[in-house]
């Protein structure tokens, strides 16, 4: 970026003229993050694949050269998943069910969004994760994990009440296949980031702002796809 740019790792606050979140239950697990929070994660650093540093802003800050699917649509919202640990069966669900449901092209095309995938654990795990979920989205993580805990990420091993329609598997073959994807990583084997560490879904809006967040209660508790659809259509007309 030239010296003369001006700085865009900052979110923008919301402008008196700013849509209002779409409508949603406002309890903790809703609940928007402040001025303050959204200023101090903007600058934390996210890792793709290779290793390349990145400040977290970027995924919701678009230039015309990270929008190769559309010469003419731009986005304007940026839904960010954060996910589990990457060797977690139900998340990889998860990401299959988004792949499926909400496509690039169609959330580009549709909903002017783009989607990315966050995880907390070596971004040494990103290439073969990709591989494992068929994911067309962009995968970046945070080893630290500052940005889970900057958002308010439950930690916990519950399963829920209730087994969602995106997990594919049952518990034991759950357990049982995250085992065996560990033991098959080798070094990597203790590296996929904390298991009792929730994740969630957040909606920014294109230069800053979040518009809509979900925190994860237990640990099969991502939004289903008519939640995540719901909203994006809510913000569509924004």
């Amino acid at each position: 970026m030239s010296v003369n740019a001006p700085d865009s790792s900052k979110p923008l606050p919301p402008s008196p003229s700013a849509p209002s979140p779409p409508p949603s239950d406002r309890s903790p697990q809703y609940s928007l993050p402040d001025l303050e929070t959204l200023s101090h994660i903007a600058d934390l650093p996210v890792l793709d694949e290779h290793g390349t540093e990145r400040p977290f802003s970027t995924l919701y800050t678009t230039l015309k050269q990270d929008n190769p699917n559309s010469s003419t649509t731009t986005p304007q919202h940026h839904l960010l998943i954060f996910i589990r640990h990457f060797f977690c069966g139900h998340c990889e669900d998860y990401v299959r069910a988004l792949s499926t449901s909400l496509p690039p092209p169609l959330l580009l095309e549709t909903y002017q969004t783009t989607l990315t995938i966050i995880g907390h654990g070596s971004p040494t795990l990103i290439r073969d994760y990709r591989t494992r979920t068929n994911c067309p989205f962009s995968i970046v993580t945070d080893p630290s994990a500052a940005l889970h805990a900057a958002l308010g990420m439950s930690r916990n091993l519950e399963l829920g009440d209730t087994k969602p329609e995106y997990v594919q598997s049952g518990v034991v073959a759950g357990t049982l296949s995250s085992m065996a994807k560990m033991v098959g990583s080798g070094r990597g084997m203790w590296k996929g980031g904390e298991f009792s560490l929730n994740g969630g879904e957040w909606v920014f809006r294109e230069g800053g702002g979040c518009m809509w967040g979900r925190r994860m209660e237990n640990t099969r508790d991502h939004a289903e796809m008519g939640e995540i659809k719901e909203v994006l259509e809510g913000l569509r007309d924004d």
